[in-house]
């Protein structure tokens, strides 16, 4: 059944990492009533997705539909920041290097959404950011910076007239003709006009049938290897970059007075045996992956002392193909599969959740991010 906008519709978020925050802010300031369902001891927990200080912002992707949800996200991050008075979108400006054709892309998708950039050499980008040791062709995107991960999801829930149970364990959602169920691991039973499925890995796992007829592939959650490096007292913390290739190393200055530099891998790592939001689970660093990361210290970033002063890993929402689940089957919306890239564009899918939800058509094509498509079975690429 789709519904319509009315201020008695209840709504139930499972998950509250950004995309359930946003989809609950979304919803919530459209008049629903809305109760985010969180399974972990709270936002922003220690295993969450969407835990952390420091994610990057970027305009430049090869794909033009990236680009135009990732300029609407900056009007939304900005407007986030005036409601709240929290600085959320730190620019910094990105360097863009590596391999050419994917330059060439990036180039072109930005250009036809007239996003400024600029074209360098390696001699014009050492000059002008000698914290970088470029070695070829650059592109330059003075627009690009660094989200404040965490005071981002302490500001969606700043403005959010929606309320958050933390230690919910959701173990199925199942759709009714009129309705949709919630049941959790205490044995509860909660209904509401709509479920809004945002369980990160374990989203699929919440709705019967849906991996088996026609899931997107979603192999499980992989854990990249990340590292933070300390710039010396006099010099200067590099900006944004992102080396398009096989590794594709990317780094981004951390905000704040400590200084660190976080640099880390934006190809699928490791599989995690098994993800359990409730428990405080660790992998150990990975050797080849962390010699990956000083090695690209040591040839790209000569501001860097090349030895780490901290180490963790992340967390990858990933399906094959790196594109998103924004869909909706019955009374049941899901927004899962954020592949490592889907923080910058939080309150645009928040808002084309919220128009699922409503029966809407979003005002960005979902048709590559359903649930059936058939790409879920191709390889995973870099984004």
């Amino acid at each position: 059944m789709i519904v319509g906008v009315r201020a008695d519709h209840r709504c139930l978020v499972v998950g509250g990492g950004l995309l359930g925050l946003c989809a609950a802010s979304a919803l919530a300031q459209r008049g629903w009533s809305v109760e985010v369902l969180e399974a972990g001891p709270a936002i922003g927990h220690a295993c969450a997705g969407s835990k952390g200080d420091a994610r990057i912002f970027r305009l430049g992707y090869p794909e033009g539909t990236y680009v135009d949800m990732a300029m609407r996200a900056a009007e939304r991050w900005r407007r986030l920041e005036e409601a709240t008075g929290r600085a959320l979108l730190v620019p910094t400006g990105q360097l863009s290097l590596g391999d050419r054709s994917s330059l060439t892309a990036v180039a072109a998708a930005l250009a036809a959404h007239q996003v400024h950039y600029e074209e360098w050499s390696a001699r014009e980008a050492r000059e002008r950011f000698p914290s970088i040791a470029c070695r070829g062709p650059v592109l330059f995107e003075p627009s690009s910076g660094v989200l404040v991960a965490d005071e981002c999801l302490r500001a969606l829930c700043d403005v959010g007239r929606f309320s958050v149970r933390a230690g919910v364990v959701v173990t199925g959602i199942h759709d009714d003709a009129d309705t949709a169920r919630v049941r959790t691991a205490r044995g509860e039973e909660l209904r509401a006009d709509i479920v809004v499925d945002c369980a990160g890995p374990a989203a699929l796992d919440l709705l019967p049938g849906a991996t088996a007829a026609g899931g997107a592939g979603v192999p499980g959650p992989s854990v990249p290897q990340v590292a933070y490096f300390r710039a010396g007292a006099a010099e200067e913390l590099p900006p944004v970059f992102i080396e398009w290739g096989e590794d594709m190393v990317y780094g981004l200055p951390v905000p704040g007075g400590d200084r660190l530099y976080k640099v880390s891998h934006h190809t699928p790592g490791p599989l995690l045996p098994s993800y359990d939001p409730t428990d405080t689970w660790t992998v150990p660093d990975d050797p080849t992956l962390l010699a990956t990361l000083r090695h690209a210290v040591g040839r790209l970033l000569p501001s860097l002392d090349p030895e780490p002063v901290r180490t963790e890993r992340c967390v990858y929402d990933n399906t094959a193909d790196t594109h998103f689940v924004l869909d909706r089957r019955g009374n049941v919306v899901v927004g899962c599969g954020t592949s490592g890239h889907g923080f910058k564009f939080g309150p645009v899918l928040g808002e084309m959740l919220a128009d699922l939800a409503e029966g809407r058509v979003p005002s960005v094509d979902v048709s590559r991010f359903r649930l059936d498509r058939p790409e879920r079975l191709r390889p995973p690429q870099a984004r």
